[in-house]
């Protein structure tokens, strides 16, 4: 539906960090919009968009996440919907992942992976030592999301892959193991 069935509860919105710097939040009905907002403001960051999803957040929290992780976990809901938060600087940008342009996208090398958000959007370049970049793109496509990007670096033999960190770990480890 386009309308939640009860009109969302403008206190939702009023949650900050705690001492500690955590948060617990739920939202019911709650607009992108203002669910956004919400997110930079308690970010220090500023936000940008030209597009949102048309529907609303519907999510209940049973624990209590630091600014980061709540992030993450808001944009695993926005990726559900084919749009990602991308962070640059103090700007928080929210851009539909269909014909996404890379440039925007922030570049990682595989071994800073790790380091990264499970959700959060990334491009990486990696080396193939054992297949041809042709062949790489139609043997990883199915194991990356619809999200997902990969291109073929022929004459290099490279493999550059956008797509969400959890996605382009396991990929990374498939490619280190063979």
């Amino acid at each position: 539906p386009s309308k939640p069935d009860t009109a969302p509860d403008p206190a939702e919105l009023q949650v900050e960090p705690d001492a500690s710097g955590k948060l617990r939040f739920n939202f019911r009905g709650q607009p992108w919009p203002a669910v956004l907002d919400w997110l930079a403001r308690v970010s220090k960051m500023s936000l940008d968009w030209t597009e949102l999803p048309g529907d609303y957040l519907n999510l209940t929290t049973q624990q209590s996440y630091t600014v980061e992780e709540a992030r993450d976990l808001i944009n695993q809901h926005l990726l559900a919907r084919g749009y990602t938060i991308l962070r640059k600087g103090e700007v928080l940008s929210v851009r539909p992942t269909k014909d996404l342009n890379l440039s925007l996208v922030p570049r990682v090398a595989p071994s800073e992976l790790n380091e990264r958000m499970p959700h959060e959007f990334v491009k990486v370049t990696f080396d193939l030592d054992w297949l041809a970049a042709e062949q790489a793109v139609t043997e990883f496509k199915p194991i990356l999301s619809t999200n997902a990007t990969l291109v073929k670096l022929e004459a290099t033999n490279r493999l550059e892959a956008a797509d969400t960190v959890i996605n382009l770990r396991e990929l990374h480890r498939l490619l280190v193991e063979e």
